[in-house]
């Protein structure tokens, strides 16, 4: 494992890095953590999408909800 450290084209997946048996770093490949990173996000945003329409939906449960005209009045209003 320790070769591939020092060559990007045989390096693949992470290696834990260990002091005393404990785990103090983590090593990956910069593509590896961009994915990483795009698939958080991608999680982030499916979790507010749940989370506005979870409100949306107690909303019109509660009553509350807008008829669309409304809707289209009020970001009329909001533009000016």
């Amino acid at each position: 494992a320790r070769e591939g450290l020092g060559s990007p084209d045989l390096f693949e997946g992470g290696v834990y890095v260990t002091k005393n048996g404990v785990a103090e770093l983590f090593v990956q490949t910069a593509a590896e953590r961009e994915a990483e990173i795009r698939e958080r996000n991608l999680e982030r945003q499916s979790n507010a999408l749940l989370k506005l329409t979870m409100m949306a939906k107690q909303e019109i449960k509660n009553q509350r909800g807008l008829s669309p005209e409304e809707t289209l009045q009020r970001l009329r209003d909001a533009r000016k």
